[in-house]
Formats: structure tokens, C-alpha cells, sequence
């Protein structure tokens, strides 16, 4: 990821704090794109099913490979650049749980259901993170790596999202409170699994 170096460097000071910043900016837009994939689904369900499956297990093959220090085209390269400190010399499981979820929620719900799942995992994690990360000033009571900010984004996206998709106000509230209690919780990288599966389950029971 040569490119994103050096636009790091002539972009923003080392430190690292922005390289954290850039890092989490990376990775979410990874994140935030998988709410493309509802627009995919609904022309081309099979297909999208079908793509995500298979990438999923080239992610895996990369992954393997990596930890024997061998790379597989461009996979492995873009994983390193997207790594957290905690995943160094690690499996990356965020890519692969990212891609389970959506899968997940297209497999299971009806695909009304599966935009209202998909969308609080693209939008409510992602853009929780995002925000915690750049305007996270007061750290929640009882989740010390959570934010108020970060927590207010995510309650914010999955409510919007849900509105736009179900139309009822109270309905996206509770779906809104729901996914970012989810987002509180400390889960690391199994909350792109839980998400979407919660928020999807919960759309059905309320018949959003």
C-alpha cells in the first residue's frame, strides 16, 4: 500500500495517533462498502451470495499464507495496512466476520430485512468507530474503549438507516437503542457478525 503512504506522509504528521486515525479510516471504508452489497443482492442474489463466499475463502487462503510469510497478490498487503495493533502476527478476523455477517443476513432474512441487518452493520459500526475515534472526548461508564460520540454515531446511522428502509419512526428507534447497545458490548471483531444477525431478527420480530 505504497500509495496510501505516501499520502499519509505528505497529508499529515507521523504521529501516532493520525496513524491510528488513518488506519480506523481505511478499515471502515471497507466496512461502509459492504452496504453496497445490498444493491448487488437485489439484482444479482445468487451471484452476490456466490461472490462472497468466494472471496470469503480466498480471504482465508491469503490469511493462512500471511502467517507463513507468503502473500497472495494484493490480499495480503491490504490486510497489513488494515491491521490493528491487537492483530499483529495474527489471523485478521474483522474481513472474514464482515463478510459472515452479510452473508449471514442475506441467507436468512428476507432481503427487505437483510438491508435493515446489512445497513446497522455498515453504517452503525462503521461510522461508531469512525466518529469515536476523531471526536471521542467522554468514555462511556462501564465500556472504557466505547464513547459517548462514538455511541451517539452508531444509535444515529441505525436509526436512519432503518428509516429509510421500514419507514416507521418507532420502529427504527428500537433498532436504533438495539444496535448501539450491540456496538457497546465488548466483542472486538465478532460484533460484525452479531449485528447484522440481532438487527435482522428483531426487524422480523417488530415487522420492520
Amino acid at each position: 500500500m505504497k500509495w496510501a503512504e505516501r499520502f499519509r506522509f505528505r497529508t499529515f504528521s507521523h504521529t501516532a495517533s493520525v496513524d491510528e486515525l488513518l488506519t480506523e479510516l481505511f478499515r471502515k471504508s471497507i466496512h461502509l462498502s459492504s452496504a453496497i452489497v445490498v444493491l448487488f443482492a437485489e439484482r444479482w442474489y445468487i451471484a452476490t451470495v456466490t461472490g462472497i463466499i468466494g472471496i470469503s475463502i480466498l480471504y482465508c487462503i491469503s490469511e493462512l499464507l500471511r502467517m507463513h510469510r507468503h502473500e497472495l497478490f494484493f490480499i495480503a498487503k491490504i490486510t497489513r495496512y488494515a491491521s490493528r495493533k491487537r492483530d499483529k502476527g495474527r489471523f485478521v478476523l474483522g474481513p472474514l466476520m464482515l463478510a459472515c455477517g452479510t452473508l449471514a443476513a442475506l441467507i436468512i432474512f428476507p432481503l427487505h430485512t437483510a438491508k435493515i441487518a446489512i445497513f446497522a452493520l455498515a453504517f452503525g459500526d462503521g461510522l461508531a468507530s469512525l466518529v469515536g475515534k476523531r471526536f471521542g472526548k467522554i468514555r462511556l461508564a462501564f465500556f472504557h474503549d466505547k464513547t459517548v460520540a462514538g455511541s451517539l454515531a452508531c444509535f444515529c446511522a441505525v436509526f436512519l438507516s432503518s428509516l429509510a428502509v421500514s419507514k416507521s419512526l418507532w420502529k427504527s428507534l428500537i433498532l436504533g437503542i438495539a444496535g448501539t447497545c450491540i456496538e457497546m458490548l465488548p466483542l472486538k471483531d465478532y460484533d460484525n457478525l452479531l449485528i447484522p444477525l440481532a438487527i435482522g431478527f428483531l426487524s422480523l420480530l417488530l415487522r420492520a
